[in-house]
C-alpha cells in the first residue's frame, strides 16, 4: 500500500509551496542555519526532503557545498534546473529518505519545515541513524518542527487559506494513541479538486530529544522558532541540534 506522502506533494500542493515563502522568509531560514550549525564556507551539508531546493541553492550562494535528497521527483527535477540556471553545481538524489547511503561525508545535515516524522516509530529511528552515518565524526544534524506542546495547547480541528488562488482547507484530528496529527487537506483552484491526506509524528522537546540521543547524537540543545531563543513548551515550532561523537 503506499504511503501517504508518496504523492501528496505533487499537485496543487507544489502550486502552493512554492507560493508560500518569499526571498526575505527564506533568507532569514537559511541564516538561522548557519547559525545554530555554525557553518563555514566549503563545509559539505545534505539538506534532506529538500524540495525544490529552496533552502539548498540560497546556501550554495554562501559558498556550502550542497547536496539535496528528495522523494518527490517533480522537485527534484525543479531543483536541478534552478541550480544550473544560477550555474551552481548542487547534488540532487531523489532517494526516500530513509533508504540515503552516506558515509561519514557531510560537516552538517538539515531537516527543515517539519520533514520529520512521517515514519513509523522504527522507521524515523533508523532514518536518524542514517543520519549520523552520513555525519563526519563530530559533524551536527539539525531539525527543525512542529512543537507537540504548542500544537495541543493551540488545536484547532479546521482551518482555511488561500495561496496564489489555492483555496486549502484543512480538517484535523489527534491521534493519542500513536501520538500523531492526522490532517485531511482538500485544494481548490478553478475547477480543479484534489483531496488527500498527511500523517506525522509530533515531538516535544524531551522526546526529539530522546529520539536523536537513542540514533546515537549527543549534546543535543533545543531552540525556539520564531524567535529562534531558548526553548519551551510555549514555542509555536522546536528545533534540535545535535552532534555525532
Amino acid at each position: 500500500m503506499a504511503e501517504w506522502f508518496e504523492s501528496f506533494f505533487d499537485g496543487l500542493y507544489a502550486q502552493a509551496l512554492s507560493s508560500q515563502f518569499d526571498e526575505c522568509a527564506t533568507l532569514k531560514s537559511v541564516k538561522i542555519v548557519k547559525q545554530l550549525l555554525k557553518l563555514r564556507k566549503d563545509q559539505h551539508v545534505l539538506d534532506i526532503a529538500c524540495g525544490m531546493g529552496r533552502l539548498t541553492i540560497p546556501m550554495a550562494r554562501m559558498g556550502f557545498i550542497m547536496t539535496g535528497v528528495d522523494l518527490t521527483a517533480s522537485y527534484i527535477r525543479q531543483a536541478r534546473r534552478l541550480a544550473r540556471k544560477e550555474g551552481f553545481d548542487v547534488r540532487f538524489v531523489q532517494k526516500d529518505m530513509r533508504e540515503i547511503a552516506f558515509d561519514s561525508e557531510f560537516d552538517a545535515a538539515m531537516s527543515w519545515f517539519t520533514s520529520f516524522g512521517y515514519f513509523s516509530e522504527a522507521d524515523n529511528l533508523g532514518f536518524c541513524r542514517r543520519v549520523l552515518q552520513a555525519l563526519k565524526p563530530g559533524g551536527s544534524f539539525l531539525v527543525e518542527t512542529q512543537n507537540k506542546s504548542w500544537l495541543l495547547a493551540n488545536f484547532r480541528a479546521h482551518s482555511e487559506k488561500t495561496i496564489d488562488g489555492i483555496q486549502i482547507v484543512i480538517r484535523n484530528r489527534w491521534d493519542e494513541r500513536s501520538g500523531r496529527g492526522i490532517s485531511n487537506w482538500t485544494f481548490r483552484k478553478g475547477r480543479v479538486t484534489e483531496r488527500c491526506r498527511s500523517s506525522i509524528k509530533l515531538f516535544n522537546g524531551a522526546e526529539i530529544r530522546s529520539l536523536l540521543r537513542a540514533a546515537g547524537f549527543r549534546d543535543i540543545r533545543l531552540f525556539s522558532n520564531p524567535p529562534v531563543g531558548r526553548f519551551t513548551r510555549h514555542s509555536q515550532r522546536l528545533i534540535a541540534v545535535g552532534k555525532r561523537p
